[in-house]
C-alpha cells in the first residue's frame, strides 16, 4: 500500500512553512521511513530534507482561488494533487504535529472510510444555502448538514472524485454564507455520501491553532531552524523530537492577561 503523509504551506508567513518543516522532521522521529510529500511555493526549503515536494506556483494560487476569491481553494485544489499521488494518504494542517507515531492511523482509511479531525456540528450561518440550487455532486446542499474540521484528513485515492465534487461547490458557498469555512464544510459532506462514512480521527497529533497556543508556538518554530537549520538532518530529526510545541503551566501563567488560550 502505497501510504503518504502531506502537508501544505503556501504564503508570506514563515511559520507555516516552517511549521510544516518542523512537524515532518516529528513524524520523522517517531515514525521513521514515513514517506511525506509537502506541496509549497517555497519548494527550496524543504528540497534538502527526506520529503518529496509538489510546487505551487503563482499562476496556480490565483486559479485555484478563484482569482483570489477564496484563498483556501488553493488547500482544497492541492489536498487533490497529493492524494493522486497515495493510495492512503493522512493529511495534516502545518500547526498539527505528532507526538508518537501516528501510521496506526492508515488502518482507518478505506474507500469507503475516511477520517477528520472532528465534527463541529451546523454551522448557524449556513442555512442560507437552503433552495439555492448548491450541489456537490448530486446532492443539493441544505446548509444543516454538520461542519467537519479539516486540520487532520485522512483520506483514500478513491476518493479523489468526491473532493473534485467538494472543491467545485466551495466558491459559491463561500459567497452565499461570507464565511471562511467552505472547504472544510464541502469536503465533509462529500464524505459522508453515496455510501461514505466520516469519523473523527484517533491519532497521537497536538497542535496550536488557537490565539494563545499560537502565541508561543510560532517564536519557538523559527526558534528551532536558527538554533538547529545548519545541522545533519538526522540531527535536527532527533531534536525535533524533543522540541517543546506544547505549553507548559508556567507558559499559561505568563499568558493569563491573553484573553483566548
Amino acid at each position: 500500500m502505497n501510504d503518504f503523509f502531506g502537508y501544505i504551506a503556501y504564503g508570506d508567513n514563515e511559520v507555516y512553512h516552517f511549521g510544516a518543516l518542523l512537524s515532518a522532521l516529528k513524524l520523522l522521529h517517531n515514525c521513521p521511513g514515513a514517506k511525506i510529500i509537502v506541496a509549497t511555493d517555497r519548494p527550496e526549503l524543504f528540497r534538502p530534507y527526506p520529503v518529496e515536494t509538489i510546487a505551487i506556483t503563482a499562476d496556480q494560487k490565483e486559479l485555484m482561488s478563484f482569482g483570489w476569491r477564496y484563498h483556501f481553494g488553493i488547500k482544497a485544489a492541492f489536498l487533490i494533487e497529493i492524494l493522486k499521488r497515495a493510495d492512503r494518504l493522512i493529511f495534516m494542517d502545518s500547526d498539527h504535529y505528532p507526538y508518537v507515531d501516528p501510521s496506526r492511523g492508515f488502518r482507518q482509511i478505506s474507500p469507503t472510510r475516511s477520517f477528520m479531525r472532528k465534527c463541529e456540528g451546523e454551522h448557524r450561518l449556513y442555512p442560507v444555502l437552503t433552495g439555492k440550487g448548491v450541489k456537490i455532486g448530486d446532492y443539493t446542499l441544505t446548509g444543516h448538514e454538520p461542519m467537519w474540521q479539516s486540520g487532520i484528513l485522512g483520506i483514500h485515492r478513491a476518493n479523489v472524485r468526491a473532493l473534485n465534487e467538494a472543491y467545485s461547490a466551495m466558491l459559491a458557498v463561500r459567497e452565499l454564507t461570507n464565511t471562511d469555512a467552505p472547504e472544510q464544510f464541502c469536503i465533509g459532506v462529500a464524505l459522508s455520501r453515496n455510501g461514505l462514512t466520516l469519523s473523527r480521527h484517533h491519532l497521537p497529533v497536538s497542535d496550536y491553532n488557537t490565539r494563545g497556543k499560537k502565541a508561543f508556538a510560532s517564536p519557538r518554530v523559527l526558534q528551532f531552524f536558527k538554533m538547529y537549520g545548519d545541522a545533519p538532518i538526522a540531527e535536527q530529526v532527533r531534536r525535533a523530537g524533543w522540541y517543546r510545541l506544547w505549553r507548559a503551566p508556567m507558559d499559561l501563567l505568563r499568558q493569563r492577561d491573553r484573553w483566548s488560550l
